[in-house]
């Protein structure tokens, strides 16, 4: 299949009125969808969602990091990570076709893949990186193979900044659109001086960062109940993450960084008015920037994936329909490629194909 590009912007024309249309009009629960009246003629391009590889999981095996294998036994297929379980590699995780067939009966036109957690932060300096070139070697393949339906994102060794800076450039010269990184490496935030040089890097190529949770480095939480690992871990560790950005001047000090938070966000539009209090009453709470930190939210991205209607009309009056994006966290158990595509269109219709392609085709290189 060949994606018209003419075909593809008619949701971007949207774009110039999702501001103004983020704060108002709505959808009701459980309402008539405002869009429904008007069927959209956009392109959807899946910005979260993940693959793995035969390549990867091999490299996995073989390295015999103490805090990362694949499960065997009755644990087989599952990602064990500092002794949790993170995940299940189901066929559809590793199975090319498979991915192409749920997208058609879901209706997405391209996915921009991305390796989640724990990505390639296990094993010597030398496993890490071999890792990473393998699972960026297999997603370009994949793009060959699936004409325009595929684009990736490039994973990185992040625990070596010049191994990090080499591989971008190598994936960049094969066909990645973007970077994918996790809320922390290995316990260390992004915003440590360490990984400064990466930044610029990927500054430089105006290539947009997509921001994945992984394990919060804080025990004794009682995260391993209830599934409390990814419903609250995940969200938690997103907001610190972003949050930690704003507060400590990082997104002032690299302003050309195009930065996509899973989840909506997660709890960080909920909780902006409390940041704002904060920063207000506490004379910028020990931080450097002038302004509250509400007003960066209009300088970050933020997938769709909240499962509810009503989440979503929140998240785009807070940050603005041109700052979300169509997510699925597909294949993954949550994911939810038909649910959010069907929320999406329930919003109105400048919004609506903003979300679905107009804004990610305005940030990335398709």
């Amino acid at each position: 299949m060949t994606i018209d590009r003419r075909t593809l912007l008619a949701g971007a024309g949207a774009v110039g009125l999702a501001t103004a249309c983020g704060r108002g009009g709505s959808a009701s629960e459980g309402g008539k969808p405002s869009g429904a009246s008007t069927p959209s003629t956009a392109k959807v391009i899946d910005v979260h969602t993940h693959m793995f590889s035969k390549g990867w999981m091999e490299a996995v095996r073989a390295a015999g990091d103490p805090n990362f294998r694949l499960g065997e036994g009755e644990d087989e297929g599952s990602l064990i990570y500092r002794g949790h379980s993170i995940g299940r590699i189901v066929p559809e995780m590793i199975d090319w076709d498979l991915r192409i067939k749920a997208m058609d009966e879901a209706k997405v036109d391209i996915a921009l893949i991305s390796l989640t957690a724990p990505n390639v932060y296990w094993g010597t300096r030398a496993q890490s990186a071999a890792a990473a070139r393998t699972i960026n070697d297999d997603f370009a393949a994949a793009e060959r193979r699936y004409d325009g339906r595929i684009r990736w994102m490039a994973s990185l060794p992040w625990q070596n900044a010049d191994d990090a800076i080499a591989e971008l450039r190598r994936a960049k010269e094969n066909g990645a659109i973007g970077v994918c990184t996790l809320t922390n490496i290995l316990g260390t935030p992004l915003t440590d001086p360490r990984f400064r040089p990466i930044w610029r890097e990927i500054e430089a190529m105006e290539l947009p960062t997509f921001i994945h949770p992984t394990s919060p480095f804080s025990d004794g939480m009682g995260l391993s109940e209830y599934g409390f690992f990814n419903s609250i871990g995940f969200t938690a560790e997103t907001s610190l993450c972003f949050e930690r950005m704003i507060w400590s001047g990082f997104l002032d000090e690299f302003p050309r960084l195009k930065l996509i938070a899973c989840h909506g966000g997660g709890t960080i539009p909920y909780l902006i008015g409390r940041f704002d209090i904060m920063w207000e009453r506490t004379g910028g709470g020990g931080s450097s920037i002038k302004e509250p930190p509400s007003t960066y939210l209009r300088r970050l991205y933020f997938d769709s994936i909240v499962y509810k209607q009503s989440t979503l009309e929140f998240l785009v009056q807070e940050v603005g329909a041109d700052h979300v994006l169509y997510g699925s966290d597909f294949p993954f158990r949550i994911g939810d490629m038909k649910g959010v595509l069907s929320r999406v269109d329930a919003l109105p219709p400048e919004q609506r194909d903003a979300i679905r392609s107009g804004n990610a085709l305005r940030i990335f290189d398709l």
